[in-house]
């Protein structure tokens, strides 16, 4: 099969979607192309690019907001598509990739896909006029595509309550492989811990779904408490500035590592518990990568959340957009260091009796495959 991916985001966790999936698809034979916006693409996008020698990439600059800047990114997609195609599936990813990409489609024999990878209507901050915009388009694009791919299960409802026959949703998980990485005592001294520091990490978008300004508040008292408590940031974003002031404003700034957008994976070792107070989500990479790690994790009840981790055994998972249950849960594992050693063991014996990363590759290609077959019926 010739498949072209079509993303925006390249970068955190779609960028290791699109990678993994690419790269599964090289394995398998098949021949995949990537168009891809450099606007936001991060160092884990470039290294894969680097690395994937059989993958055929291709820059168009997106913008991020949908607007009338986005006439030009579409003609330069389909020009791309006449002169790199034909495809045999176009796969559209996140809001902008699986615009554009269903767009692209229109006039080509090929079976179009669409993951959104957290829906932007999951967002509960969004407002009523964009809510509807958004759900509308949505709906609209839903006609050009012959399936959409939910990560989780809570992302496949959310969907199919847009009004969106489910017989165009399927869920394929993200998933990750066991994961070989630096010990514990490699990591720390990369990042400057040391042994008795109570590490606490954080690996994501400096966003407003990702809730940064909920985690810095919910860590202020921890910090307060502990002397030798620090919280590592990885990512970057909007939010970025207004999380530093905050954590000044709270007193925690010297207990607070930013790091910016590193390759998150010889981190995880280093953390203690991995806290992310997402306001929505698909499925979380980076929640799978601490698991995968050995690492507790603190979360919220959005998107994956119940498929990777096991409440108050390998975790703790609370409500969204609910404060001070996160920081009240926080407060309580950052005590118990006994507590979250035991649920770091449990996430990694969760994480590596599956390779879900080659369960997702594996369950695409069959979508793929079984969308080629329907259309040579139809043909026939």
């Amino acid at each position: 099969m010739r498949i072209l991916h079509v993303v925006e985001a390249a970068s955190t966790g779609v960028a290791r979607h699109i990678l993994d999936l690419a790269e599964g698809t090289v394995r398998a034979g098949h021949s995949p192309v990537v168009i891809y916006s450099p606007l936001r693409e991060d160092d884990l996008f470039r290294a894969g690019r680097a690395r994937l020698k059989d993958v055929g990439f291709h820059a168009v600059p997106m913008r991020r907001a949908p607007g009338p800047w986005d006439i030009s990114p579409t003609l330069q997609v389909r020009r791309l598509v006449a002169q790199t195609g034909p495809y045999d599936v176009i796969h559209g990813h996140s809001s902008k990739g699986g615009m554009l990409a269903r767009l692209a489609g229109i006039g080509n024999d090929g079976a179009v896909v669409y993951t959104p990878h957290a829906i932007s209507t999951q967002d509960p901050l969004l407002g009523g006029a964009k809510r509807l915009l958004y759900g509308v388009g949505e709906k609209a694009l839903a006609r050009l595509t012959d399936r959409i791919i939910a990560v989780s299960s809570a992302e496949c409802e959310h969907i199919a309550s847009l009004g969106i026959p489910r017989t165009k949703l399927v869920v394929i998980p993200n998933g990750v492989a066991a994961m070989a990485g630096p010990t514990r005592r490699e990591a720390r001294a990369a990042l400057g811990l040391a042994d008795d520091i109570l590490a606490i990490g954080f690996v994501g978008g400096l966003r407003r779904q990702k809730a940064i300004d909920v985690l810095i508040a919910a860590f202020a008292p921890v910090a307060k408490a502990n002397a030798k408590a620090r919280l590592v940031v990885i990512g970057e974003g909007e939010e970025g500035a207004t999380a530093r002031q905050q954590a000044e404003r709270l007193g925690c700034a010297r207990q607070v590592s930013w790091l910016g957008a590193v390759d998150a994976l010889p981190c995880y070792p280093a953390f203690d518990l991995f806290a992310q107070p997402s306001r929505y989500e698909g499925f979380s990479y980076a929640v799978l990568e601490a698991a995968s790690h050995g690492v507790a994790v603190l979360t919220t009840d959005v998107g994956g959340s119940r498929e990777a981790i096991s409440d108050g055994v390998s975790g703790l998972i609370v409500p969204p957009n609910a404060p001070e249950a996160f920081a009240a849960a926080l407060a309580a594992l950052a005590a118990d260091p006994q507590r979250l050693a035991a649920m770091g063991r449990a996430a990694r014996e969760g994480m590596v009796a599956v390779d879900g990363r080659q369960r997702m590759v594996d369950a695409t290609l069959a979508l793929y495959g079984g969308l080629l077959i329907s259309r040579a019926e139809v043909r026939k």
